[in-house]
């Protein structure tokens, strides 16, 4: 009887365990969108929206906007960065409505649509819609503190 009181416990904590695993990976389908309005001579220009990032997709964006890869003088072009992560993190309706646009493409001489994202958004709104992307993409260190993260014995 004690062995089968042990095992129903071992089971049961088995069980919570996972659940626990499961609710914490739950972030992974949540549908978080944000929109972004983008404001110009005291009306809103356009809005577009964004999903999170994933990690490859992280990693796309920054490896893109590396110059000279895998040389000592190798460095991160911020501007692109940014633009890069706005461009991969809008929704695919508002990518084909703005920053795939051809017509811009053509007035503007754009190659991809990160040049139209670099060519359109001033610096400071690049930097805080890329911010504001990779926050709610789980990028941001400050939702909970190291200590709360680390349980030290």
């Amino acid at each position: 009887m004690k062995e089968q009181l042990a095992e129903l416990e071992e089971q049961q904590t088995e069980l919570n365990i996972v659940d626990a695993l499961l609710e914490a990976g739950a972030w992974r389908k949540d549908n978080i969108q944000r929109e972004f309005v983008i404001p110009r001579n005291g009306h809103t220009s356009f809005t577009f929206k964004c999903i999170p990032i994933s990690e490859d997709i992280f990693r796309k964006c920054r490896r893109r906007a590396t110059i000279d890869r895998g040389k000592p003088t190798e460095e991160l072009d911020d501007a692109r960065f940014t633009s890069n992560i706005i461009f991969e993190a809008t929704i695919e309706e508002d990518k084909k409505r703005i920053w795939k646009n051809k017509a811009v493409w053509a007035k503007i001489n754009a190659v991809t649509g990160s040049d139209v994202v670099l060519y359109t958004l001033k610096p400071a709104e690049r930097q805080r819609i890329a911010e504001t992307i990779l926050k709610f993409s789980g990028y941001d260190n400050n939702d909970d503190s190291l200590e709360d993260l680390i349980k030290n014995e």
